[in-house]
């Protein structure tokens, strides 16, 4: 897949079209039927999306995303896409509707197939909508796809933010139906203070970016993904009030049987079920005795999985 941050003219696509935060299963819904009907027209797909969240141009407060560009990346090729433009919003946030699908859309790719989610908008003001599209389909030549809204097995509502709510909450048996996979965060592994090290459970350490919606602090059950090795993980989330001065937030994975060097490396933290929420103690010997009620918890968690 080829990750543009500019236009360059690209013809007769077939395109997606929104920000696809997550990559949830309705966005999935969008992209494979994308990539499925660019295939059986012989012709290749691109998504257009934007390198921040439009949302965060009008709204006065920033809407969190609920995966780094990175993993949507990576999610996006894995389903087949050929192209993913990520395009700064300040560049076309003044077009009208009309003027982003004319200028913009049929201009540079030509397209052949649009496809959009049910409530997809665009243009200043959201003067555009997935209607839009499918009216202006025969003027422009193209063949219009509307994806219309996801729910899951339970009857839930697919949903950006749903997904961000429930993670702030620490739903997580919620959050994975609509996401299709368990929530997780990526990041190169830094060097700590070796306190869990010195408590017999060393850790690799990763910072939580701070563009990312966030769980509640807690100690939680899970795994560590680097490139395709996935290991069992106890992970212990928040800013260890008990040994440090209780204000930097760092994720600190345990991941089971393992003993590597990850210094530097980039891995991937998967939360699947929590534990506990984040305690004080009195002392690091109060810890330590948690710690192994944890470990004990965890190992039989671990263990059933094997």
């Amino acid at each position: 897949m080829d990750v543009l941050r500019e236009i360059d003219v690209n013809k007769n696509l077939a395109v997606a079209l929104g920000f696809f935060d997550g990559i949830h299963l309705g966005h999935k819904k969008i992209i494979t039927t994308l990539v499925h009907e660019a295939q059986a027209r012989g012709i290749e797909s691109a998504v257009i999306t934007f390198e921040k969240n439009p949302a965060n141009y009008f709204n006065e407060t920033e809407t969190p995303c609920i995966q780094s560009f990175k993993d949507k990346e990576i999610l996006l090729e894995a389903l087949g896409v050929d192209y993913l433009y990520e395009l700064d919003f300040e560049q076309y946030k003044e077009l009208s509707a009309e003027n982003y699908l004319e200028d913009v859309l049929v201009k540079n790719f030509s397209p052949k197939l649009v496809v959009v989610g049910y409530n997809h908008t665009f243009g200043k003001d959201k003067s555009g909508n997935s209607a839009f599209l499918q009216n202006n389909s025969s003027k422009y030549n193209y063949e219009c796809i509307v994806i219309p809204e996801q729910k899951t097995t339970s009857g839930f509502t697919v949903s950006s933010s749903e997904i961000r709510e429930n993670v702030k909450k620490g739903n997580l048996p919620a959050i994975k139906p609509m996401l299709g996979r368990n929530f997780s965060v990526r990041n190169s592994v830094i060097k700590g203070n070796k306190m869990a090290t010195s408590l017999g459970y060393p850790t690799a350490n990763i910072i939580w970016p701070d563009s990312m919606v966030k769980l509640p602090y807690g100690v939680y059950f899970g795994f560590t993904q680097l490139k395709n090795k996935i290991q069992p993980t106890l992970i212990s989330w928040g800013v260890r009030p008990t040994l440090t001065d209780g204000k930097t937030e760092m994720i600190e994975a345990h991941i089971y049987d393992f003993n590597e060097n990850l210094y530097g490396k980039i891995i991937s933290v998967i939360f699947s079920k929590k534990l506990r929420p984040e305690e004080t103690f009195a002392n690091a010997a109060q810890l330590k005795n948690k710690i192994r009620a944890d470990y004990a918890e965890f190992q039989k968690w671990a263990k059933s999985l094997l």
